[in-house]
C-alpha cells in the first residue's frame, strides 16, 4: 500500500500528485474497516471526516502550503483536542466541550504542515491506564499492548496511520510503541505543546510521537518545525558523539533476548564512535515517591471539579485512581515538587561526575508479556521500570525498534538524554536504528 513507504516519500508524492490522495485514502479506509474491528485502535473513523480532511489538504496544497507532511496519515490520542472531533478520553462524553478545552496547537501545526488527521485513537479512560483500553496487541488478543497511547502504537504498527500524536506520563508513548515494534519519542515537557489536552497540566506528562521508525519521527520534526515549541530544541545543533552509560540490568527480571539486544546496540554505537561506559546511575526510591505524590495531587486537582459535576463519567476503578490525591495537602505537593527539582539536580550532578550525556536501557523488560501468564501483572508493572526515569527527571527519551527475533518479537532499546540536546538524541537514535539486524527484517508492519 502507498502509505507503507517512508514518510518523506509519502509527503513528496502527495505534494506532486495531490489528485491521487482520494484513491489512496479510500483504500486505507477500506483496510481500516476490514481489520480494525478486531484491533480497536481507532475511535470509529468516518469517511465524511476523511473527505473533509482531504478537501482541506487539497486547498492547502493549491495555495502553495502544506508540503512538509502533505497527505501523511496521522492519528491523535483521544485526550488531545482536534477541531471538529469529540474528545472523549475513553468515556462516552465530549470532554473537550465540557471542559472548554482549546484546540491543540500541536494538532494545528501538523494540519498546517499538510498532514491528514485520520481520526482519534483509543486510550484508557482519561489516559490513566487504570481501566481497559480494549485495544488488542498486534501480536494477538492474549498479549499486553502497553500504556495509554496504545491505540496510536497499534494503529501505526497496523498501517492505519503513519504517525501518532500521544502523551507520555510514565512511559505511555514509549512502552506501547516498543510492544508494537515501532518507534516512540517522549521529549521534555512542553517541547511539544501540552495545551488542548485532558490532563495536560499533570506533572511528568509530555506530548510525544510514534512512527514506524526513528527516521520517520526525525522527518516529522524536520518537516513540521512549528511542532516544537521550545527554543532549545534546535535540531541543527550538534555536540559530537556523547558518552553513553549502560546500567547493570543483571539483577532485574529482563528477558535474555532483550539483554542481548541491549549489549549488541551498545557495541554498535561504540563502533560508530560513541563512548560506552558501565554505570550504576538509577532513579532513587525517594524521587519515585515524590513523583507519584505530585502526579496524584495534579490528577486530583484536574478531576475534582469534573467529578463533582459529572461523576457518572467515571468508571469506578478510574475514580479510585483519581481520588488517590484527595488526601494530599497542597503544601505537601509543593514540597514534593520542590524536592523533585533537587532530585533532578543530584541525578545530573552524578551523571556529570561520570561524564555521562545519555543512558541506554531496554525499552521494556519483556517484549511479549502474555495475559495468561501467572506473572503477567508483575511483568506489566515492570514494563515501565526503565521509561519512568524520563518522567521523574524530565528527560528527552526515545524508544527505538532494533530487530525482530525468530519468534516474531520486536526487540527495542531506549535512549535517555541527560545533558544532550534533542538533536543529539535523534542522531543517536538513527545510529541505533542503522545497526544491521541479526535476524530478518527488524520492522515488518502487522498487516493482514
Amino acid at each position: 500500500m502507498f502509505f507503507d513507504g517512508p514518510l518523506a516519500a509519502i509527503a513528496e508524492h502527495a505534494a506532486r500528485h495531490p489528485d491521487t490522495l482520494r484513491d489512496h485514502y479510500a483504500r486505507l479506509f477500506d483496510d481500516i474497516g476490514r481489520r480494525d474491528g478486531k484491533l480497536r485502535s481507532l475511535c470509529d473513523p468516518t469517511w465524511e471526516w476523511l473527505e473533509g480532511e482531504l478537501n482541506r489538504i487539497s486547498a492547502l496544497l493549491a495555495s502553495g502550503g502544506g508540503t512538509g507532511l502533505a497527505g501523511v496519515p496521522i492519528g491523535v490520542k483521544d485526550t488531545i483536542v482536534v477541531p471538529g472531533l469529540p474528545t472523549q478520553a475513553g468515556t462516552q462524553h465530549d470532554l473537550g466541550r465540557i471542559l472548554s478545552l482549546p484546540p491543540s496547537p500541536a494538532v494545528i501545526a501538523l494540519q498546517q504542515a499538510g498532514a491528514v488527521i485520520v481520526g482519534k485513537q483509543a486510550t484508557h479512560q482519561f489516559g490513566s491506564s487504570a481501566g481497559p483500553a480494549h485495544t488488542q496487541s498486534v501480536r494477538g488478543a492474549d498479549y499486553f499492548a502497553g500504556g495509554s497511547t496504545v491505540g496510536g502504537a497499534v494503529a501505526v504498527a497496523a498501517g492505519f496511520t503513519h504517525v501518532a500524536l500521544g502523551t507520555d506520563g510514565g512511559g505511555s508513548v514509549r512502552k506501547p510503541a516498543a510492544l508494537a515494534g515501532v518507534a516512540g519519542l517522549r521529549p521534555r515537557k512542553g517541547s511539544i505543546s501540552d495545551e488542548g489536552q485532558v490532563n495536560g497540566t499533570v506533572f511528568g506528562q509530555s506530548t510525544g510521537l510514534i512512527a514506524p521508525s526513528a527516521q520517520d519521527i526525525a522527518m516529522v520534526l524536520k518537516r513540521c518545525p512549528s511542532l516544537l515549541t521550545a527554543p532549545s530544541n534546535d535540531l541543527s545543533s550538534s555536540r559530537g558523539n556523547p558518552t553513553i552509560g549502560v546500567p547493570d540490568i543483571s539483577w532485574m527480571n529482563v528477558d535474555a533476548a532483550v539483554a542481548a539486544t541491549l549489549r549488541a546496540s551498545a557495541g554498535w554505537l561504540a563502533r560508530m564512535g560513541y563512548k560506552i561506559v558501565p554505570t550504576s546511575l538509577w532513579y532513587t526510591e525517594e524521587a519515585k515517591r515524590d513523583f507519584f505524590l505530585v502526579v496524584s495531587f495534579d490528577n486530583w486537582m484536574f478531576h475534582k471539579p469534573l467529578m463533582v459535576e459529572h461523576s457518572e463519567i467515571y468508571r469506578p476503578d478510574v475514580a479510585r485512581v483519581m481520588r488517590m490525591g484527595e488526601m494530599i495537602e497542597p503544601h505537601e505537593a509543593d514540597a514534593a515538587r520542590y524536592r523533585l527539582t533537587e532530585h533532578r539536580a543530584r541525578f545530573l550532578d552524578a551523571a556529570a561526575s561520570e561524564g555521562l550525556d545519555m543512558l541506554l536501557v531496554p525499552s521494556v523488560p519483556w517484549p511479549d508479556s502474555h495475559k495468561n501468564s501467572a506473572s503477567f501483572q508483575d511483568l506489566s508493572a515492570e514494563a515501565g521500570r526503565f521509561g519512568i526515569i524520563a518522567n521523574i527527571y524530565d528527560f528527552d527519551s526515545f524508544s527505538v525498534p532494533v530487530e525482530r527475533d525468530q519468534t516474531g518479537r520486536v526487540l527495542s532499546v531506549m535512549l535517555l538524554a541527560l545533558s544532550s540536546p534533542l538533536s543529539q538524541l535523534l542522531e543517536c537514535a538513527l545510529h541505533v536504528e542503522s545497526r544491521p539486524p541479526s535476524a530478518p527484517s527488524w520492522f515488518v508492519r502487522s498487516r493482514r
